[in-house]
């Protein structure tokens, strides 16, 4: 199989991101060409409603998910962090990208005022988290009269947002990277939420952007979502296609891929949940190198003298475990999560 079909969605943040995954084929195996073909999901269509209210599990998935099974395409392309819980059936996810900045960002006008932020949130288990990086007390001072306007579709990020800031309201923004960001300097708000991995992709931030501050929050303080900065292949099980994914896994990211999906597979709730869980390697001394096409593999390749640590929230409460990083405890982590967070267990 040496021309391997794409499908992806057509914004440009989903373009890069395909593109990403054809410079990992190809340095994978030098001889395969690649074709993109692009998909308008549900999601995609229907800008006028938040997400939670179009009804559909994987309204950025589904057309593309037909388009594989229908053989009009070898592999499709998505944001881990919005498939649905169940792929369709004779569908499987064959490849899991290295995993990029986790961090959420608000997203201001230059020299705009940012609200204040609340006390450090407690982690139980885990003691006080403060807030790092850009996100500094200081930076984040300034009595704002009037309610500061937060635009973000995600109910997670609603509730962190309300959890974070003092004086802060969420209002309802759908579209791209561009048209938020457009938005933005019409004044509709007074900041917005977006992903730090889609922005690095987009090639936006820092002083590339003369017209924004962004600032990138803590990813203890405003925990991310499950999944996020990842990039997933779909492809047919049993397609040759498949062992191209295998080949161009980073093992890290799939173990943490895995752990966080069964986190929201217990909690039976999806991306357009107020949920969140972040899953990584304790240890930052490792290496991170390796492609592995087995679980069994993947198992052995993660050192065990890493611990695998595990932040979840749902529903305002938020637990931290941390088990020996192999793919089984780690489910075993994620299912113990769930259960604290929905007040069923106990640590």
């Amino acid at each position: 199989m040496n021309r391997i079909r794409i499908g992806t969605r057509g914004s440009q943040l989903a373009l890069k991101q395909a593109a990403l995954v054809q410079e990992a084929l190809a340095k994978a195996d030098n001889r395969i060409e690649t074709e993109l073909l692009i998909y308008h999901t549900k999601g995609d269509r229907i800008q006028d409603r938040p997400i939670s209210e179009i009804g559909d599990k994987g309204v950025f998935a589904s057309e593309l998910e037909q388009a594989l099974l229908r053989g009009q395409i070898d592999l499709a392309v998505h944001s881990a962090k919005d498939l649905p819980m169940k792929l369709a059936d004779g569908l499987t996810i064959s490849g899991i990208l290295k995993r990029a900045d986790v961090r959420d960002v608000l997203v201001v006008p230059r020299g705009g005022r940012i609200p204040s932020l609340r006390q450090a949130v407690r982690v139980s288990g885990g003691g006080l988290l403060t807030e790092d990086g850009a996100v500094q007390q200081g930076k984040m001072a300034g009595n704002i009269p009037y309610p500061f306007r937060i635009g973000t579709g995600s109910r997670r990020r609603q509730m962190l947002a309300a959890m974070t800031w003092e004086n802060v309201i969420c209002q309802e923004i759908r579209g791209n990277v561009d048209t938020r960001l457009r938005k933005l300097q019409e004044g509709s708000y007074d900041g917005i939420l977006l992903a730090k991995a889609g922005l690095d992709r987009l090639g936006m931030g820092g002083e590339q952007a003369k017209e924004w501050d962004f600032y990138p929050l803590s990813p203890e303080l405003f925990l991310p979502a499950a999944c996020q900065g990842i990039i997933a292949v779909e492809t047919a099980k049993g397609a040759a296609a498949g062992e191209l994914g295998r080949r161009i896994t980073d093992v890290e990211t799939q173990l943490c891929y895995q752990i966080e999906r069964e986190v929201l597979a217990q909690l039976a709730v999806d991306c357009s949940e107020a949920a969140a869980a972040w899953c990584r390697l304790a240890r930052e001394e490792r290496s991170r190198e390796g492609v592995y096409p087995a679980d069994e593999q993947l198992r052995e390749a993660v050192p065990a003298a890493d611990d695998l640590m595990l932040d979840v929230m749902y529903a305002e409460k938020r637990v931290r475990l941390t088990c020996a990083a192999k793919t089984e405890e780690g489910k075993q982590l994620a299912r113990q999560a769930a259960l604290l967070v929905k007040g069923e267990g106990q640590i």
